[in-house]
């Protein structure tokens, strides 16, 4: 969802706030403001509301890299930068499969092997 769609999503919710001023179920504590679920107007609010907290595909996949034993931002040992300079030949996917580590992370650290001069451009 784009940053302009929530923005519109929150701008609906917020002209229902103010159509629901009356209602005698609507509360307000503090900076909380309670909706009965039960009108329509709620209703309309609570499935907007659904729609801003709904997962995106990013989260999902951060989730399943955490299920899946990947852990986020491990730091490089000295042994796994040596075995890519001696394996660069087998391409990121693969270094990345035996590292145990993203395409991305070993994409980027190939990279800065080589601003760091370990790796010579060919």
């Amino acid at each position: 969802m784009t940053r302009e769609e929530k923005k519109m999503i929150r701008l609906q919710i917020t002209k229902l706030l103010n159509q629901c001023q009356g209602c005698q179920y609507r509360s307000k504590e503090n900076a909380c403001v309670r909706i009965c679920p039960s009108c329509p107007i709620g209703q309309r609010m609570q499935e907007l509301g659904q729609k801003l907290w709904k997962r995106d595909e990013r989260d999902e996949k951060k989730r399943a890299a955490v299920i899946a034993g990947i852990p986020k931002r491990r730091p490089w040992t000295t042994q796994e930068e040596e075995f890519i300079l001696q394996n660069l030949h087998i391409g990121c996917g693969e270094l990345a499969k035996q590292l145990g580590r993203s395409y991305k992370s070993v994409y980027y650290k190939i990279g800065d092997l080589k601003r760091r001069g370990r790796i010579h451009a060919s």
